[in-house]
C-alpha cells in the first residue's frame, strides 16, 4: 500500500467563515420529551414533513460534552461520502417560538441551531454486535459500518435496524465517536491517534467482497475539500474551535487510506 502523507499545514486556514445562516430545515412540532441520555434527543417535527429526533446544546446535560453535537453531524456527513448507512442527518433551526418549551427536566429549548437524525417509524436497536447480516442488503451496509467505525475511531457503537424494511441497518448516535471518545474534539489527542486502528471487534463473516472493494475506493478518494465543506458547515454557535476542525479535517484525510487497508483486510 502507497502512503500519501498530508501534512498538517495544508489544512491551516480550511476551516474558516462559519456561520449561524441556516434556514432549510426548521423545528415545527415537539412530538415526545427527550430521551433519558446524557445527551437528552427529543422526537419532533420539521418543516420538511419528516419527524428527527433532535439533540441541542442545552440538553446536553455535561456542558463539556456539547461537542458531541459537532461529532454527530460530521461523523454523519463523511459517513455519507463513503456510503457509509448512517441516518439522514442535518442541521435544524430553533425558532423563537419554541423559547423556555420544556424537554425534560430542567432543560428547555433556546433558539438556535442543533442537530437532527432522521427518526425510523418502527426501529430495533442493538448495540453489543452486528445482527441481520442476511437480511436486505446488510452484507453490503454492514461493511460501511466497518469503515465508518475504524475512520472515525469509533466507541459506543448503536444500530438501528428498521422493522418495516426487512431490518436494514443504520449506523447512528455518533456522539463519542472521534478520539478521546468523550463528547468532544481535541486536536491534540487527534494528533496522538491519527495512526492507531480502531477495527470494529465483530466477526466479518460473510460479507459482500465487491462492497468492500467499492468503500475502501472510496476511502482512498476522498477529497480534502469535500471534508473542509463539511466541517465549515459546523455552525459558529458550537462550542469547538475552527483549529480544533481543521485538525480533525487532517485527521480523516490522513487517516484514510490505512483504514482502506484495513477494510480490505477483513476478507
Amino acid at each position: 500500500m502507497e502512503v500519501v502523507l498530508v501534512d498538517f499545514s495544508d489544512w491551516r486556514g480550511l476551516v474558516g467563515g462559519r456561520t449561524d445562516d441556516y434556514a432549510h430545515l426548521e423545528l415545527v412540532a415537539v412530538l415526545d420529551s427527550s430521551v433519558h441520555s446524557w445527551a437528552s434527543p427529543f422526537r419532533a417535527i420539521a418543516s420538511d414533513g419528516n419527524d428527527y429526533f433532535v439533540k441541542t446544546l442545552e440538553s446536553c446535560r455535561r456542558e463539556w460534552a456539547r461537542g458531541s453535537l459537532a461529532i454527530e453531524y460530521v461523523v454523519s456527513q463523511v459517513g455519507g461520502l463513503i456510503g457509509a448507512p448512517v441516518c439522514g442527518s442535518a442541521l435544524i433551526r430553533i425558532p423563537e417560538e419554541f423559547r423556555g418549551e420544556r424537554i425534560s427536566r430542567g432543560v428547555s429549548l433556546v433558539p438556535g441551531i442543533a442537530h437532527a437524525s432522521r427518526a425510523l417509524e418502527r426501529a430495533e436497536e442493538h448495540r453489543d454486535h452486528l445482527a441481520y447480516r442476511s437480511l436486505d442488503h446488510n452484507r453490503i451496509r454492514h461493511v460501511g459500518v466497518y469503515a465508518l467505525y475504524d475512520w472515525c475511531y469509533g466507541d459506543d457503537p448503536q444500530w438501528l435496524y428498521d422493522v418495516d424494511a426487512d431490518r436494514t441497518i443504520y449506523s447512528h448516535d455518533h456522539g463519542l465517536y472521534l478520539p478521546p471518545n468523550h463528547g468532544v474534539i481535541d486536536a491534540a489527542v487527534l494528533r496522538q491517534a491519527v495512526d492507531e486502528p480502531n477495527v470494529l471487534l465483530d466477526p466479518p463473516d460473510g460479507l459482500d467482497r465487491r462492497a468492500v472493494a467499492t468503500v475502501a475506493a472510496a476511502l482512498e478518494t476522498v477529497e480534502r475539500e469535500m471534508l473542509a465543506t463539511v466541517l465549515r458547515r459546523v455552525p459558529a454557535s458550537w462550542p469547538v474551535s475552527d483549529e480544533a476542525l481543521a485538525t480533525l479535517g487532517w485527521f480523516l484525510e490522513h487517516r484514510a487510506p490505512a483504514t482502506a487497508h484495513r477494510l480490505r483486510a477483513l476478507t
